[in-house]
């Protein structure tokens, strides 16, 4: 059975029984159908009075701290934030009330196996961060202003789009939030369109004349539905009002705009015909809606507006405003119109329009049929498997340290390339590559051999299958020169998916089954290419998370060179790995034993060579930590690093004493304009100098050692040995 946190402040209560009911109404469907062990943490506003004349603030106030509805446990820390600065400061204050409550949650044994939060802002923001601090897999869930609103304020968006980068999945509630969060940079592949449902049972159509005498009005009704703030427009309903002799409005809801909306309806001179009904608990509303020949909203924008399909399972045809989720929902005749423009005016036609030729109201109810929370629900288990899995795959994998008592400490140098095909760097088509002559490589590898070392190059699949690349490997290979391990660019290696965005530039972001054929595919390659199979990886773009160890052991790798230490990537949909130390671990799969030797790299001061120590968490997997925007990471790599830098890297690896520092580059930077770093001539002889310099300097001034892929097998197996034993 899953087990699974809600994270939200949008879920109802006691004090509040209407408030984020859609967020109730999804988990209940889905726990219709599925078994699944939940709770909601709902952090609610501090405050210390109840009285009415606090309004909002004395129904936080009244707000039980522990609750169950329909058999579903809710706890509510409190949180503080000052009013007026609120925006800014809430992601902090929620964040910290998730920690609290999942630090009592893991004392009592109970861990989840993912997070569901609500809304981008500021709860997915608090969410994600928190999640990101635990390994924790996540899902966001965008409603509304959230996507339609809040992105245009700099800083909120800036924090969105870091917790869309950093969840697993995002759903949305209306196609229309999506194509928002893709316009806004967010990868399309992580997001899903999974909009409301309707409870049909509990909205449903009653007898007209029996409510309309209960409610006490007649001819024309209208209803408008929802809080009353601009955002939702019932002003404008009021004005249309005016335009509709006869007719009736009732006002459901509760808000600010309250005293502002009985001025403009005294105005309007409809005052007479609107009846403000306050706020009404969930199950009073299909007797309102089916009461009114229409239900209005003049909202200017929405997610997933779920008042117009409630209104059309009581048989209720709407009109809308055309904008955001309102097209989705108001999406053919049955269902109602669309108002042209956002207007008193616009409004008024639309309504007497459909009350002159009103839709069937069996037809209203069939349209909302067709929005049952069924498919709501497979969505949501398909996404929240995934997650399960994901998470019960990373806590299957076991991160050791490796002992280092009784190995030589001398330092010990492994000099790697990532050998790849030449290609764009900012767009990762299948077939827009070549693969660079031997002779390029050649220099390098003559560099090697003079000063006796030995490089392991990393291989991607179409240098593996061109004859005259894997001739060249393989004679270096035979010969002991060097040896080889794989590389995965997935956008180019088989069974290729048609990707070209940068989230899928990652292997750990493709689907379990698909990255298994892929490995497998890349390793089949490495093995008709040189008659072995390989047994060491380095995941390309450094893709790797701790759930894939369990595939790289199933096709035989017992060696991984992944992580790159300083560096964050999860703004492109990578990994994060500016918290992780530089000493090698062992990942233990169900599978077997992956030895992790990380690329070296810290967190300089920027514009000097003062390195930060990375060993502050414990050698394995380690969750990101908060850094100083004036400090910024470097490799061990001649790309973009200076002989200097190289040198102070190096001796802040020693001083925290890196048993094997793993030097890098790319092998296009052999190549004259095959990348950044080498855009010229000049750019490859940069290359080529600093690494000799380098090398140089670390056997001869550091007395360090070079070594081998042999050389690491060897390093592993006599520091296991005595553990083992």
């Amino acid at each position: 059975m899953m087990r699974f946190v809600v994270f939200t402040t949008l879920y109802p209560s006691e004090a509040a029984p209407a408030h984020g009911v859609f967020v109730e109404n999804r988990l209940r469907a889905f726990l219709k159908k599925y078994d699944a062990d939940v709770r909601v943490i709902a952090p609610t506003p501090w405050f210390p009075f109840t009285h009415s004349a606090f309004g909002q603030y004395a129904v936080y106030a009244r707000t039980p701290r522990r609750e169950s509805r329909f058999g579903i446990d809710i706890w509510r820390p409190r949180y503080v934030i000052p009013p007026k600065i609120s925006m800014r400061l809430a992601p902090g204050a929620l964040a910290e009330s998730l920690r609290r409550r999942l630090d009592a949650f893991d004392a009592d044994g109970w861990r989840p196996d993912f997070i569901d939060a609500h809304y981008l802002y500021p709860d997915g923001a608090a969410a994600a961060k928190v999640a990101h601090e635990r390994s924790v897999p996540i899902v966001l869930t965008a409603r509304g202003t959230d996507v339609s609103l809040i992105p245009d304020y700099p800083a909120p968006r800036k924090q969105i789009m870091w917790s869309v980068a950093h969840a697993d999945a995002v759903i949305t509630v209306a196609e229309a939030l999506r194509t928002r969060l893709t316009d806004l940079g967010a990868p399309p592949e992580k997001i899903h369109t999974l909009r409301n449902g309707v409870d049909l049972e509990l909205f449903r159509p009653h007898d007209q004349s029996a409510v309309r005498a209960e409610l006490g009005v007649e001819g024309p009704v209208l209803a408008s539905v929802g809080h009353l703030i601009e955002r939702k427009g019932h002003h404008l309903v009021i004005d249309a009002l005016a335009r509709i002799p006869d007719a009736t409005l009732l006002i459901v809801g509760e808000g600010p705009w309250r005293g502002r909306l009985g001025q403009r309806a005294d105005r309007a001179g409809v005052a007479a015909r609107v009846r403000f009904l306050g706020g009404v608990a969930h199950e009073t509303l299909p007797r309102i809606y089916s009461a009114a020949d229409a239900l209005v909203l003049a909202s200017s924008r929405e997610g997933w507006p779920n008042v117009l399909l409630e209104a059309m399972a009581c048989g209720t045809p709407c009109v809308a405003t055309d904008v955001w989720g309102n097209t989705e929902v108001v999406s053919a005749p049955a269902a109602g119109r669309l108002a042209a423009e956002r207007s008193a005016a616009s409004l008024a036609d639309a309504v007497t329009e459909l009350l002159a030729a009103p839709p069937d109201r069996a037809g209203a109810r069939r349209h909302a049929e067709a929005h049952s929370w069924d498919a709501t629900a497979d969505g949501m288990f398909d996404v929240f498997v995934s997650l399960k899995d994901k998470s019960k795959r990373a806590r299957s994998v076991k991160a050791s340290p490796v002992p280092q008592d009784g190995l030589a400490h001398k330092p010990k140098l492994l000099v790697t390339v990532d050998t790849e095909e030449v290609f764009d760097w900012s767009v990762f088509e299948e077939d827009a590559h070549s693969v660079a002559p031997a002779k390029d490589i050649e220099r390098f590898q003559y560099l090697c051999e003079a000063l006796s070392v030995s490089p392991l190059y990393f291989l991607s699949y179409p240098l593996l299958v061109d004859p005259k690349a894997a001739a060249y490997f393989r004679s270096k290979f035979d010969h002991d020169k060097a040896s080889g391990g794989l590389h995965m660019h997935p956008w180019v290696t088989p069974p290729t998916t048609g990707h070209s965005d940068e989230y899928h530039s990652y292997q750990m972001n493709y689907p379990t089954a698909i990255h298994r054929k892929k490995l497998k595919t890349l390793a089949d390659a490495y093995q008709d290419a040189f008659s072995r199979r390989a047994d060491a990886h380095r995941a390309g773009r450094y893709g790797i998370s701790a759930d894939n160890y369990a595939l790289l052991s199933e096709i035989g790798i017992r060696y991984d060179f992944s992580p790159s230490v300083g560096f964050d990537f999860t703004g492109a949909g990578g990994a994060d790995f500016s918290a992780w130390s530089n000493q090698p671990f062992i990942a233990g799969t169900d599978t077997g034993n992956v030895a992790v030797t990380p690329l070296c790299g810290a967190r300089t001061w920027r514009h000097t060579d003062h390195f930060l120590s990375q060993e502050i968490a414990p050698p394995g997997f380690s969750a990101g930590r908060r850094r100083s925007p004036l400090t910024v990471p470097v490799r061990l790599s001649p790309e973009g690093a200076n002989i200097k830098t190289l040198q102070a890297l190096t001796r802040r690896l020693i001083a925290d004493h890196a048993p094997i520092l793993t030097f890098t580059l790319h092998s296009t930077s052999l190549t004259i304009g095959a990348n950044p770093y080498s855009k010229d001539s000049a750019g490859v002889e940069r290359i080529l100098s600093t690494t000799r310099a380098y090398i140089q300097w670390f056997k001869k001034s550091v007395g360090g050692d070079v070594l081998s892929l042999d050389d690491v097998r060897a390093y592993y197996d006599s520091a296991l040995s005595g553990r083992d034993a």
